[in-house]
């Protein structure tokens, strides 16, 4: 937190008259591009946190406003025709244009000079793509262009319309581009159109699902977007030369002349850390100037103050309502009802006025009357004539109301969340997912649709351009929400003709995403089956719009056959991909980032058939393509190439070359500290992981002292963000628990060891508790963890039930998917074997090894790179269990092949294997020693010896 003195009169006001990883193909099946960029540890892109909202924010909303209404009672008010939000639209413009210099001059060099007809601006809520957008409506307009904004509703008929009146140059901008349901339309006009010159502007928060799907709606828009959005999202900072501090103090002088009454004398700001959006800076400087009594000082905090914005607005209501005579008598409206009225007007809208008393119906404590329809309508009044009520603005702002009067009132969720029609269950999904990156409550409200959604899903009309705007609407990837999803998409395809086409091969590779999340395996791997052969004969047919889309769908077929555990099946596909990239980019430069990311999933899935050298060759090659592209275009590959770096780490690692892997790692956590300090929403997670991997890398070269601090960092981020967004991060906070606790144990501190186990089991209880399927494999971990934790602690006994639950948890979940789960069952069963053997239990000990074996057997019989060494470490237990038994003989033939694995292993990568081959050593020469085999047990020994001293070759006794 920063505490900044700022004078407003300080600056000049003249010193402000200034004139995205790249997905592979469809954004929604992005997660699994994630999880191989991310090699598991760092991933590429997980959701950031964005926004300054934390969860408590409605909480200590409600509980504000009882302090604020008190204080209203004695302050003048001032007095608004539209409320204090209304200030801060962009199309108000009170605050000057400022910074986005590059930006700007990119966007007007693009519409005079570029042939390409479309550009996507993205970034979250509150950044200032509108404002950016206006500002280029002003310079063109400069220029002998016409700017047109595009009205909901109005995609299909805009172009025509004003090719009637000009056929001039011509701007269109189209504000949440992702919601629109003609959009499609549109841009097939733009590729016909024969003006003098056309450019569209599209502006979303994000380029995922639907712009994946819109580059897939067939090879003309395809050919239209291929280079429509490269710049990544608008990031936080509008002036890299002005501090937040100066951009609030500058604003508070305008918003002060907007309402007509004198700045404040001193404004103290106290900023979050990072850099804030632009919105949160603007509303910060006007709740300096509505709470300032004259000539005072006044103390403003960025954190929450939309929420104290909110309050000030409520004044404006009340004050409308007071003028209307709606408060007066016994049945006058309360600010409860106000507010609620609002918050309804917001979330579901109304497009006539009988549509407005019927939602006024819905309102507790609110009477369905005209006056109050007509209160409501005068408060915020329609944009165009398509809708008879406008909505409390920005959006941000209306999002954070919502949300907060819907928290307050479970009432006011059953009245509101129930019996929607298509029209406002796409407005109500709309808002709440797009709440969900700031105020994580809109999640559970969310979630509390999906039984309206799905029965609403069997009666929409079946029209895919609606349909598929409702698809967009639901946040992804979101587990709870994948069922909404896959119902949609279902009924998408239902709609659209049974013959294969681009539409329908798209669909179904989202659909194979969804049913993937939600566990059906199956499922998913026909979908994805089915569009592979659709684009194969698209391809064949057409190469050059259908070859890209093509090397997608055989990227997903391979990273869904990983999910499963099928690494020899997901190459094929994995290695058509790459080489179709390879081609494509050989063509085209503009494909090296998809060439970049497929190199990197087939690296890992290399990786995972026990192919280290050959996976790593293919690593090496992505990060040197990232590295060309940072340096290119640091502000946009940076954080990719620093992504890459980690991952070619991980591989050194694996092949045994840590001193290099540390060294890698600890580029890229300088690259990602520099870049999370300048932009902490986007990449303070993709720091933390970097940290937690260089611990790691630090652990593995022995030294676990310096891999401490490392961790640690990591984890103080990562408990950072699992409290403010406990659904969204929580899950990876008890990943790093893992790691935290191994390098607790690792430095001798068992007691602290045992510490972060515990709390990583709590975790992962409230996780499985609230999604089982998704969580149970996780809890099984970590019970397991905690059980050698305590067994290190010499607490056998505390032990045991612990793992036996582990044990169990994951015999339910491989009876129900042994592909994925049996490999985790024994596992669990060496561990419970080792327990069983502490506690003198060595019959017991011996079945359960046993199985372990039979199931490493089965498993390396299939996959023998994969398991081979889980086969030799459980023939090691077996065979020192078959020894507590006095069973020698047996136990030496266990051990012997134990030896014989480990040997093999450590002759192809002895820094990986060689301290487990001397591990290996040691038991079966001692059980030779036993048997009064000395010479043989002193050579054994001898070998043990040379291979802990540094030897490079594993010798035959």
């Amino acid at each position: 937190m920063r505490i900044v003195d700022a004078s407003i009169w300080g600056m000049s006001r003249g010193a402000f008259v200034w004139p995205v990883l790249l997905g592979m193909g469809l954004a929604v099946t992005g997660v699994f591009v994630a999880r191989w960029l991310g090699g598991g540890t760092i991933g590429a892109g997980i959701a950031a946190v964005t926004g300054a909202f934390a969860p408590s924010v409605t909480t200590w909303l409600i509980s504000w406003r009882r302090a604020r209404t008190r204080l209203d009672e004695v302050r003048a008010p001032i007095l608004l025709e539209n409320g204090f939000a209304e200030l801060l639209h962009p199309r108000r413009a009170v605050v000057d244009f400022v910074g986005r210099r590059s930006e700007l001059a990119d966007l007007v060099d693009w519409c005079e000079h570029s042939d390409q007809r479309v550009r996507l601006i993205t970034g979250p809520g509150g950044v200032g793509k509108s404002r950016l957008a206006m500002r280029l409506c002003a310079e063109l307009t400069g220029l002998g262009w016409t700017c047109e904004t595009v009205r909901e509703g109005a995609e299909a008929t805009v172009l025509p319309t004003v090719r009637e009146v000009t056929r001039g140059r011509l701007l269109l901008v189209v504000d949440y581009a992702e919601t629109r349901i003609a959009l499609q339309e549109l841009l097939r006009q733009a590729g016909d159109d024969d003006g003098a010159a056309l450019r569209v502007v599209l502006l979303a928060r994000s380029a995922g699902e639907w712009w994946a799907r819109l580059t897939d709606s067939g090879p003309d828009i395809r050919r239209l977007l291929k280079e429509a959005y490269e710049g990544g999202p608008l990031a936080a900072p509008v002036e890299d030369e002005l501090s937040d501090a100066e951009l609030v103090a500058a604003a508070v002088p305008q918003f002060a002349s907007a309402l007509g009454v004198p700045p404040p004398a001193r404004v103290e700001f106290t900023l979050a850390s990072g850099r804030a959006h632009i919105l949160n800076l603007h509303a910060a400087a006007l709740v300096a100037v509505v709470t300032a009594e004259p000539g005072a000082a006044v103390r403003v905090s960025t954190e929450n103050v939309l929420g104290e914005l909110l309050a000030h607005e409520g004044r404006y209501w009340q004050g409308n309502a007071a003028r209307t005579s709606l408060l007066d008598g016994p049945g006058g409206l309360t600010t409860t009802a106000l507010r609620r009225i609002v918050a309804a007007g917001a979330l579901l809208g109304a497009e006539s006025e009988s549509e407005t008393l019927e939602l006024l119906e819905r309102v507790p404590g609110a009477p369905a009357t005209l006056a109050v329809a007509t209160w409501l309508r005068d408060l915020y009044p329609p944009e165009d004539e398509n809708h008879w009520l406008g909505s409390l603005g920005p959006d941000r702002v209306a999002e954070l109301h919502t949300v907060t009067e819907l928290a307050a009132s479970p009432e006011l969720v059953d009245a509101l969340l129930s019996g929607l029609n298509d029209r406002q269950a796409l407005r109500a999904l709309t808002l709440l997912g797009r709440a969900c990156d700031d105020v994580p409550e809109a999640g559970p409200f969310l979630e509390r649709l999906l039984p309206h959604l799905e029965e609403l899903v069997d009666r929409l009309s079946p029209d895919p351009d609606l349909l598929a705007a409702i698809a967009s609407a639901i946040p992804y990837p979101s587990l709870s929400l994948a069922e909404a999803n896959a119902a949609i998409v279902r009924r998408i395809l239902a709609v659209l003709p049974g013959e294969r086409s681009p539409e329908r091969a798209a669909w179904q590779i989202n659909l194979s995403a969804f049913t993937s999340q939600l566990g059906r395996s199956d499922e998913a791997l026909s979908l994805i089956e089915e569009a592979v052969l659709a684009y194969r004969e698209l391809a064949a047919a057409d190469p050059e719009p259908f070859l890209p889309m093509l090397a997608n769908a055989l990227h997903n077929h391979g990273m869904l056959l990983v999910d499963v555990g099928r690494h020899s099946l997901a190459l094929p596909p994995a290695e058509k991909a790459a080489t179709v990239y390879m081609d494509l980019a050989d063509a085209d430069p503009g494909y090296n980032p998809y060439l970049a990311a497929a190199l990197h999933n087939l690296g890992a899935i290399l990786a995972g058939l026990d192919r280290p050298d050959e996976a790593a060759n293919f690593i090496r090659g992505a990060a040197a393509l990232y590295q060309d592209l940072a340096a290119n275009d640091p502000g946009r590959y940076r954080p990719d190439f620093a992504r890459a770096l980690i991952n070619l780490g991980n591989h050194l690692a694996d092949l045994g070359d840590s001193g290099e892997a540390v060294s890698v790692a600890e580029q890229a956590v300088t690259i990602l500290r520099s870049v999370a300090g300048a932009d902490p929403d986007r990449y303070l997670l993709d720091f933390a992981r970097a940290l937690r991997n260089l611990a790691d890398h630090r652990a593995a070269l022995g030294d676990p002292g310096a891999a401490l601090p490392a961790i640690e960092e990591a984890a103080a981020i990562h408990r950072e963000l699992a409290s403010a967004f406990p659904d969204r991060h929580s899950p990876e906070f008890a990943v790093c628990l893992l790691a935290l606790g191994a390098r607790y144990a690792e430095n001798d501190r068992a007691d602290d060891a045992r510490a972060v186990a515990e709390e990583m089991v709590a975790l992962h209880r409230d996780l499985a508790a609230a999604d089982p399927h998704r969580y149970r494999p996780g809890l099984a971990r970590a019970l397991n963890i905690l059980g050698l934790r305590l067994a290190t602690l010499e607490r056998p006994e505390a032990a045991l039930p612990v793992v036996e639950e582990a044990v169990a948890i994951r015999r339910d979940l491989a009876a129900a998917d042994p592909h994925r789960y049996r490999p985790g069952l024994a596992n669990a069963l060496n561990n419970l074997g080792n327990l069983l053997s502490e506690l003198d239990d060595p019959a017991e000990a011996l079945l359960v090894a046993e199985e372990a074996v039979a199931i490493y057997r089965d498993l390396t019989a299939t996959d023998p790179a994969r398991y081979r060494p889980d086969l030799a470490r459980a023939l090691t237990n077996n065979g020192a269990r078959l020894a507590e038994l006095d069973r020698p003989e047996e136990a030496l033939q266990h051990l012997q092949e134990a030896v014989t694995v480990h040997r093999e292993l450590a002759k192809s990568r002895p820094g990986v294997f060689g301290e487990r081959l001397a591990w290996s050593l040691d038991g079966f020469g001692e059980l030779l020693s036993t048997l009064g085999r000395e010479g043989e047990a002193r050579r054994v020994q001898e070998e043990a010896d040379l291979l802990r001293h540094g030897s490079p070759d594993a010798r035959d006794p």
